[in-house]
């Protein structure tokens, strides 16, 4: 792939990447502006599907960062996407926020109202009104053979206090329960990074992918044969490289340090 003076195109995760909770990492701001005063793009994929894309431009204003929709690409945008290509047969029953669920009935598709109304599929999010009622549902329908979609697999969300279950631990759980595993969406899937590509106009050699973990952030970029940095500012560690036999094109210790080194290229 290109070299990183050849990078038009920025896809960024968010938690433990650019900020950590309300955080913005030292760094962040002067690249953010470097690429667009330059004529490059940048676009934030975020596998937190627990908030809509308002709650993020409303985040980043707090933090001193203008964002627009179309500088956002989300699991729940994956989602959406998703069951436009491949219609239920019967209603979503939704183990996710309220904002989840918002976001899918604007999009008009049939949400389902309780456990008990017609559901042919279960969708599982990054839920942070998770209830007990929730999961013994998911096992129900799960029991009774619904199809199984999860928004994302993150282990875990970066914290200011360390870490919080994420979806892939709610998967665990209900797999512990069940012995079902869902369908995955969002990273480490491609489609993201190659839906943003198509909205941009960038070619692959033209674009790269920033995250902090190896398995979703770095797997997505490998896997839509774009440039992938890992940057241990967030979960990941060096030693997942070797565990989830997944490679990075660069690894650096923060986007500080990736700032850094493409001013001495001169990039973008």
């Amino acid at each position: 792939m290109g070299a990183l003076a050849e990078k038009k195109l920025f896809l960024l995760d968010m938690d433990g990447t650019i900020y950590l909770g309300d955080r913005l990492f030292d760094g962040t701001e002067e690249f953010l502006r470097r690429v667009r005063a330059r004529g490059g793009r940048y676009v934030f994929l975020t596998n937190n599907s627990s908030r809509g894309t308002e709650a993020y431009i409303k985040k980043m204003a707090r933090m001193g960062i203008e964002a627009f929709p179309e500088d956002f690409l989300t699991s729940a945008d994956a989602a959406v996407d998703y069951f436009r290509q491949n219609p239920s047969e019967g209603n979503i029953y939704v183990c996710g926020t309220e904002s989840l669920k918002g976001q899918l009935r604007a999009a008009g598709l049939p949400v389902a109202a309780s456990a008990d109304d017609r559901v042919s599929t279960v969708l599982l999010g990054y839920d942070t009104e998770l209830t007990y009622q929730k999961l013994e549902d998911c096992c129900i329908l799960l029991g009774r053979g619904a199809d199984y979609i999860a928004t994302h697999p993150d282990m875990v969300c970066p914290t200011w206090y360390g870490s919080a279950p994420d979806c892939g631990s709610f998967i665990e759980m209900l797999f512990t329960a069940t012995g079902r595993r869902p369908k995955i969406l969002g990273k480490p899937q491609p489609d993201m990074a190659l839906a943003a590509m198509r909205r941009t106009g960038y070619a692959p050699e033209q674009t790269c992918i920033l995250g902090d973990r190896i398995y979703t952030d770095i797997a997505c970029g490998v896997n839509a044969g774009i440039d992938a940095v890992f940057l241990l500012s967030g979960e990941g560690v060096m030693a997942d490289i070797e565990k989830y036999n997944v490679h990075p094109s660069y690894v650096f210790r923060n986007i500080r340090a990736f700032f850094t080194e493409l001013e001495k290229g001169e990039a973008v």
